[in-house]
C-alpha cells in the first residue's frame, strides 16, 4: 500500500492479540517464553509480539531470535521498572486495528503458556464480547496456584492477564510511581492497575482454561531481605485505593474468621515484643522479659511458615521484620513526598 492509498478498513472482529513483555534481557530467561510462544495455536496473523526491554538491549543473539519471530522490540535507556516496561511495550504494539478490536496481552519473561493460551482467550473473549479483563491461572511448576484467589475476583497478575486496549487507555495504564531504582525495588503496580481499572468500569472474569506456568519466587537464601523490601510500595497503593486495600489485599479467611495482613501484624509483633521485652529485662522484670521473648519466638514461627520452614531462611528471619517495617516507613515517606510535590506543583 502506497501511503497516497487510504488504509484498509478493519474487520468487525476477530480481535487481534498484543503480546507483551516486559524483560532485563536475560537470554535463558526469556527463552522457554519464545519456544511457547512460536507453539501457540492461535494464527499468527491473528497477534503480535512486543518485547520492552527495561534499561538493557538484548543480545545480538536474542535480537535475531526476536527478529526472525517477527516481534517489534523496544527499551528504555535506564531502569523503570515492569510497569513502565509494559507501558513502553503496550504503546509501541498499537496497530491499525483501534482500541475496539485490539486485546493486549500481558505474560511475563519468565512464565510459559500453555500451547492453547491465546487461542483459549481468543474463544472466552468471542464468547463473552462484554467482557473487557480476562485473567487466567498463573501457576507454579507443581500445578498450585501462584498467588491465592479470593473465590472468583481477579488477582490482577500480569503473568496472564487480558486487557482491552481501550480500557487499558482509560486506566492510563501501569502506575510507573511503583518502583524503587535506588534498590530496583517494584511491587503491587499489578494490584494498583486492576483497582483502577475496576474503579474506571472494566468488567473482569478469571478463566482457568487460560494456563501460563511461572517459577516459584523467593528461591534465593538472601530473598526474604528483598521481599520485605518490597511493602515500601504498600503506602503508595492503600493512598491510592483505601477502601481496595483494605479488603483485598493479604486477607486471609480461615472458615468464619478473615485476618487482615496476618504476616505484617506477625512482623509488627515480633518487633514490639523484642522491644518491650528488652525494656523490661533493663528494669529487672526478667519473667516479664522471657514471657515476651516466647510471644516473640512463636511470631517468627509464623514468619517462617512464609517461606515453607526453610533452614536456609533462619539466619535471616530476625532480620525480615524489622526490614519490612523500614521499608514502610520509608514507603510512608514516599507518599507524603508525592503529595507535597503535587499540591506544591498545583498551587
Amino acid at each position: 500500500m502506497t501511503p497516497s492509498e487510504p488504509a484498509l478498513p478493519c474487520p468487525a472482529a476477530p480481535c487481534r492479540y498484543s503480546v507483551v513483555v516486559p524483560t532485563l534481557g536475560r537470554a535463558d530467561r526469556i527463552e522457554p517464553l519464545l519456544n511457547a510462544l512460536a507453539a501457540q495455536t492461535l494464527p499468527r496473523e491473528r497477534w503480535t509480539l512486543t518485547v520492552a526491554f527495561d534499561g538493557t538491549a538484548p543480545s545480538d543473539q536474542l535480537a535475531r531470535r526476536l527478529e526472525a519471530m517477527g516481534a517489534v522490540v523496544v527499551s528504555s535507556p535506564e531502569r523503570r521498572g515492569p510497569g513502565a516496561a509494559r507501558n513502553l511495550g503496550a504503546r509501541a504494539s498499537a496497530g491499525s486495528c483501534g482500541a475496539a478490536l485490539d486485546v493486549l496481552a500481558f505474560t511475563e519473561d519468565d512464565c510459559v503458556p500453555a500451547p492453547d493460551w491465546l487461542a483459549s482467550a481468543a474463544a472466552r473473549l468471542d464468547r463473552d464480547p462484554a467482557l473487557d479483563v480476562l485473567e487466567g491461572a498463573t501457576l507454579l511448576p507443581d500445578g498450585s496456584p501462584a498467588r491465592r484467589r479470593d473465590g472468583d475476583r481477579p488477582t490482577w497478575l500480569p503473568t496472564n492477564l487480558f486487557v482491552r486496549r481501550g480500557h487499558y487507555e482509560r486506566a492510563g495504564g501501569y502506575c510507573e510511581a511503583f518502583f524503587d531504582p535506588r534498590g530496583s525495588i517494584y511491587f503491587r503496580e499489578d494490584s494498583d492497575f486492576g483497582f483502577t481499572l475496576r474503579e474506571a468500569g472494566a468488567r473482569a472474569a478469571c478463566d482457568p482454561a487460560l494456563r501460563v506456568v511461572h517459577p516459584r519466587e523467593h528461591a534465593g537464601w538472601l530473598d526474604p531481605i528483598r521481599w520485605a523490601r518490597r511493602y515500601e510500595m504498600d503506602p503508595l497503593l492503600r493512598a491510592r485505593h483505601p477502601r481496595a486495600f483494605r479488603e483485598e489485599i493479604e486477607v486471609v479467611r480461615w472458615g468464619p474468621f478473615l485476618v487482615r495482613r496476618p504476616f505484617v501484624r506477625a512482623c509488627s509483633g515480633y518487633v514490639v515484643a523484642l522491644i518491650v521485652a528488652a525494656a523490661a529485662l533493663a528494669i529487672g522484670e526478667a519473667g516479664v522479659a522471657a514471657w515476651l521473648g516466647g510471644v516473640a519466638l512463636a511470631l517468627l514461627l509464623v514468619i517462617w511458615g512464609k517461606w515453607r520452614f526453610g533452614l536456609s531462611r533462619i539466619p535471616l528471619l530476625p532480620i525480615v521484620p524489622v526490614v519490612l517495617l523500614v521499608a514502610m516507613a520509608r514507603g510512608r515517606q514516599r507518599v507524603a513526598r508525592r503529595a507535597r510535590d503535587t499540591g506544591s506543583a498545583s498551587a
